[in-house]
């Protein structure tokens, strides 16, 4: 029997250690390559042997797609997380534990646990009517030669095993299709960004951006702690340096000083800061977007910051490089959010990234003369020198134009207007989707971009604005909003940062679907909320 779908949803789960993420990874970039969209959503708790590591792939004819609440095909590596999952499943889908296919006799014949993953990618392959040495290719290619023939043998044996059971027929996209992390894209962005120093302490969940970083040119280091992260990031980049660090919640709240420093300094700073659910360690393994207040409201004092937003592999990429662009031309610390999800979710996309042009900012040249590091200008922005071109001195106390600390009252207020009026020429910050004169207006920021936008697809009348820079608050979005009958404020958090943010800013309070379990929208879940309030 066959049955003829758009998408399907599977869902694998097994124990920390068998090998679940590199199977996801395989069975990924083998539908891509057999022409589907495919998404990749992990679950796994914080450990290293044992428990319910599992994922949620999800591929489809078309690029827009999202997690499931419920799935058509569960896979369990044994009957207790077949027990634990089978009401995830869709009514009539199709429910497999290891033991009902006698995939662990597999495992025991070639006296090696790890072969169950692969002859599970087999049995999918075949239940999914595809050609086998798509994913053999595949196989080799992600997993090397060394192991090649025993992986593929029962790959096969799995493949095999599928005959007896309904065949799924997805028609496949004309697109030339490629999947990556958030993560792979942040690090590939960077360096198209000319990064040249970064230093991370690893933490879920940007311990993966860690690891992508390491492949590169980019000097990187791993400290012992996040503040010395932050600072030594602002070290490299007074020296002239490109640079980075990222973290998540528990790590930004030690570099919040740093963030001031590099304010008061002017000197510039990317952050990557991956959020999941806190507070404290929280579910450490699981995603949020609860720091948005914490990111634009960090550091003491007043001083201006950027917080960018991305929603989707594009938006990584074109936000990473435009992150040092900013950096530079303002002098000013960037912040870029992401989340468990988007950062370690495998999407996929057919269209390649753009390198952004570099801009360094205003720059120093030999032709000035009295050369002040923090030149009151108009703009506010001061001309950047490096250490070796001339003589200049940077502070982190309040300083005259020539660096020098002071308490005077008359320049306190001078530089404070200088620093804040840096940011006045920043325009944009947000995309407007769906029916652009609907009364009915979906707003979100970061990565529930890539659920709402397939809600969107099949709910054309509504209007959405994706918020990718919620910091400066965009001025014209302002009157984006105010033009909205209905207000709907689509977030992963608990209290609605964002809806809090636009009624601090528009004095109009959008109502509020919240979700603070740890873990993304799901498709089903956003079609119930948004219908209930409208």
């Amino acid at each position: 029997m066959q049955e003829n779908k758009n998408s399907l949803a599977i869902k694998i789960s097994g124990p920390a250690g068998a090998g679940i993420m590199r199977l996801g990874e395989i069975l990924s970039s083998s539908l891509n390559k057999a022409g589907y969209y495919a998404l990749v959503y992990p679950e796994y708790p914080s450990r290293i042997r044992g428990g319910d590591n599992n994922i949620q792939i999800v591929l489809s004819t078309f690029s827009k797609i999202s997690p499931r609440k419920k799935v058509d095909i569960l896979f369990a590596f044994s009957d207790a997380l077949k027990s634990l999952h089978q009401d995830d499943v869709e009514k009539g889908g199709l429910i497999f534990s290891a033991q009902d296919l006698k995939f662990d006799e597999i495992e025991e014949i070639y006296n090696n646990p790890i072969v169950m993953n692969m002859t599970i990618a087999g049995f999918v392959w075949g239940l999914l009517s595809q050609n086998q040495n798509i994913l053999l290719a595949q196989v080799k290619s992600l997993l090397g030669a060394k192991h090649f023939l025993l992986n593929e043998k029962v790959a096969k044996i799995g493949f095999s095993l599928s005959s007896p059971w309904k065949k799924f027929e997805i028609k496949p996209s004309p697109d030339k299709i490629f999947g990556a992390t958030g993560n792979e894209v942040f690090a590939l962005s960077a360096i198209l960004a000319q990064c040249e120093y970064a230093s991370i302490y690893p933490m879920t969940p940007i311990t993966s951006l860690l690891d992508e970083l390491s492949k590169s040119e980019i000097r990187l280091v791993e400290p012992e702690d996040e503040i010395f992260a932050a600072i030594s990031a602002i070290g490299a980049s007074y020296a002239g340096k490109r640079s980075m660090t990222a973290t998540s919640g528990g790590g930004f709240c030690l570099m919040s000083e740093a963030v001031g420093l590099s304010a008061m300094a002017e000197i510039p700073l990317v952050i990557v800061l991956g959020q999941r659910a806190g507070p404290s360690s929280g579910i450490p393994t699981y995603s949020s977007q609860a720091d948005l207040n914490f990111a634009i409201f960090s550091g003491h004092g007043d001083f201006p910051k950027i917080v960018l937003a991305p929603g989707d592999l594009e938006e990584v990429s074109r936000l990473t490089q435009t992150a040092f662009n900013l950096a530079d031309q303002y002098q000013v610390p960037v912040i870029i959010l992401t989340d468990k999800y988007l950062s370690e979710t495998r999407f996929s996309a057919s269209k390649s990234f753009k390198k952004i042009k570099i801009n360094r900012g205003l720059r120093y040249t030999k032709a000035a003369s009295d050369y002040r590091r923090y030149k009151l200008t108009k703009s506010g922005i001061s001309p950047r020198a490096f250490p070796g071109e001339t003589v200049f001195k940077t502070c982190s106390y309040e300083h005259d134009d020539f660096g020098l600390s002071t308490d005077s009252a008359k320049i306190k207020v001078e530089m404070m207007e200088k620093r804040m009026r840096k940011l006045e020429a920043l325009s944009g910050g947000f995309e407007i989707y769906g029916n652009k004169k609907s009364p009915d207006l979906i707003i979100g920021f970061g990565s529930t971009k890539t659920v709402i936008m397939e809600f969107l697809d099949a709910n054309p009348r509504l209007k959405y604005i994706h918020i990718w820079r919620p910091w400066p608050f965009p001025d014209d979005l302002k009157e984006e909003i105010k033009k909205a009958k209905n207000v709907i404020s689509i977030e992963n958090n608990f209290s609605g940062q964002l809806a809090y943010l636009v009624a601090r800013e528009t004095g109009i309070s959008p109502k509020k679907f919240l979700k603070d379990d740890g873990r993304p929208f799901f498709k089903e879940e956003l079609l119930e909320a948004i219908s209930s309030k409208l």
